[in-house]
């Protein structure tokens, strides 16, 4: 089956699920059948198939498998001890040395900044009915992470409570079909580089800008690799695995000199801009 996009979640998740559900409600959905699926809908609007798996979205690596989608957008879960309400955007993959939820190490797979930025946008206009609830990108981080398609993760955080909230649920997919259906705003894809889990800096760029970001690498990702080659490795391969050209690499400017020698190198090696921040 040949379609734009592969929308997967897993049947055991109540937050990616009832994301389904209600793109269901909103789509007029036409049963179908998909590898490993248990459940699989064609929805023509946006040219998507819908499908459910038993596996956890951690371990989707099977997706390039169940059918010809020009790319992949994971409905799941987001957990968070801090327990903030949340509206997630992020692309998977391990910018690490260790695997410890899905993937393999030191692997990416191909990211999609337009649809990433038109998601968070399109998540942002409806933050009015959500006042709770934080919308930003995530940086990279799990797996899967040996797909050749693009790949982006939407998610609602981060507990049961928000998982079950309909009008989480309904943002989310809404959102999805704005993202899907609308024309993308203008983007200038960038590779992000430094700071937090929940990339603060780069969504608010992101959010006020053209800047559209692929992969984001934390800090916390840049000591697993420590070694200046490794990180030169990891820049070059989320500047290079993505749906679009990289254009420039957006970088915490307080970084170790070594890792910014790094990044600078890939930079001129791929005739790429660098924007310290």
């Amino acid at each position: 089956m040949k379609v734009k996009v592969c929308i997967a979640y897993s049947v055991g998740d109540p937050a990616g699920s009832g994301v389904a559900g209600e793109l269901l409600g909103l789509l007029e959905p036409k049963p179908v059948t998909a590898a490993r699926a248990v459940s699989a809908y064609y929805l023509p609007e946006i040219d998507a198939l819908l499908a459910g798996f038993e596996e956890d979205v951690l371990y989707f690596e099977f997706l390039d498998e169940v059918c010809d989608a020009g790319f992949h957008l994971v409905l799941s879960r987001h957990s968070s001890e801090a327990g903030i309400r949340s509206l997630t955007v992020h692309h998977p993959g391990n910018p690490t040395r260790e695997a410890l939820a899905g993937g393999r190490p030191l692997e990416l797979p191909p990211s999609n900044p337009p649809l990433a930025k038109s998601l968070l946008l399109s998540l942002a206009k409806r933050a009015d009915s959500l006042p709770d609830f934080k919308v930003t990108y995530e940086v990279t981080h799990h797996g899967p992470s040996s797909l050749k398609r693009p790949i982006t993760f939407v998610e609602i955080g981060s507990s049961a409570r928000e998982w079950t909230l309909a009008e989480a649920r309904r943002a989310v997919a809404e959102a999805v079909v704005d993202a899907l259906t609308l024309p993308p705003p203008p983007y200038e894809a960038c590779v992000g580089v430094g700071g937090n889990h929940y990339a603060a800096a780069f969504t608010a760029r992101a959010l006020s800008s053209s800047e559209a970001y692929g992969h984001m690498i934390a800090n916390y990702a840049l000591k697993s690799l420590e070694e200046p080659a490794l990180v030169e490795r990891i820049v070059r391969e989320a500047a290079v695995k993505s749906s679009v050209p990289t254009r420039k690499l957006v970088v915490e400017r307080k970084l170790r000199r070594a890792w910014r020698e790094a990044v600078e190198k890939v930079a001129e090696e791929l005739s790429l801009k660098v924007e310290y921040v």
